[in-house]
Formats: structure tokens, C-alpha cells, sequence
């Protein structure tokens, strides 16, 4: 599992702004031989991305799935949204949560990265819907608590 840190991109709020969060799921269409040189690449060109738009958060790639968490301006969130939806290396993109934060969760990130983990995919998985997973969608907060364990 790999962890890169967004060091020297500060992505500040503007005071009185709102906070918006979003956390969606996705199925991971990258073939295995290059997977990690396309990941890498989605997380530098994300970093560079997200602070240029005030926007903080975390990806985990898991060997099937993608979960990534995305706060910041809410007009901002909407246009990165817009981006993902269109992206060929993933389908059924999922957003299974959205609300409006006091405060950021991952204020030093443009963007965290954590590598695949098996126990993480299993938590993705009955998110995605029921074509992968014919189980009720569980509740988010484990997969945010998840998420936030790997950024620290």
C-alpha cells in the first residue's frame, strides 16, 4: 500500500465559502500490466488539478474498485464530477454520499492515495450496486472512516 502526500499544494478555503463533500465508488477498467503507471498518473494530474480548484481529498484503488472522497467549493466538486463520470479507465461511477462540511477531513491533501487493499475492496464492493454485489448498499461511514485511516 502506498501513501504519497500532496506536500508544497495548500488548498485553502475561502472563508465563508461552503464546504461540500462527495464520495463515490467506481469499477476500475484499467488492464492489470499498467495499472500503476495510470494510477500514478491520475494522482499527479488530479493534485495539480484539485489545488488549482480549492479542492482537497483522498483516492483508494483497490484491484476492482476506485473510492474517492473530494471536498471543497461546491461548484468545483460538480466540474471535477462532470470530469470523472467521462473518464474511460472506470464505469458505474456511484456517488454514495454527499454533504456539506464544517470543516475539511483532509486539509493537506490535493489528493491522498492509498494502494489496493483486499479488506478495502470488500467494503466498495455492495456500494457499487447490485450487479456486482446483490447485498443492501451498508452504510458509507465505515468506507469515510477507512479512507480517512490511510491519509493519516
Amino acid at each position: 500500500m502506498a501513501l504519497i502526500r500532496a506536500i508544497g499544494q495548500p488548498c485553502p478555503m475561502t472563508t465563508g465559502s461552503a464546504c461540500a463533500s462527495l464520495l463515490y465508488v467506481s469499477q476500475v477498467l484499467l488492464p492489470h500490466a499498467d495499472r500503476v503507471g495510470e494510477i500514478a498518473r491520475i494522482v499527479e494530474v488530479s493534485r495539480s488539478r484539485n489545488a488549482a480548484l480549492q479542492v482537497t481529498g483522498a483516492l483508494i484503488a483497490t484491484y476492482r474498485f476506485f473510492a474517492q472522497i473530494l471536498e471543497g467549493p461546491p461548484d468545483a466538486i460538480e466540474a471535477l464530477m462532470n470530469s470523472i463520470r467521462c473518464d474511460k479507465r472506470h464505469r458505474a461511477v456511484t456517488v454514495v454520499r454527499e454533504e456539506t462540511l464544517a470543516g475539511r477531513r483532509f486539509p493537506d491533501w490535493s489528493m491522498a492515495y492509498s494502494g489496493a487493499a483486499g479488506y478495502v475492496d470488500r467494503t466498495i464492493g455492495p456500494l457499487i450496486g447490485p450487479s456486482c454485489d446483490p447485498r443492501p448498499a451498508p452504510d458509507t461511514d465505515r468506507l469515510v472512516r477507512l479512507i480517512r485511516e490511510f491519509t493519516r
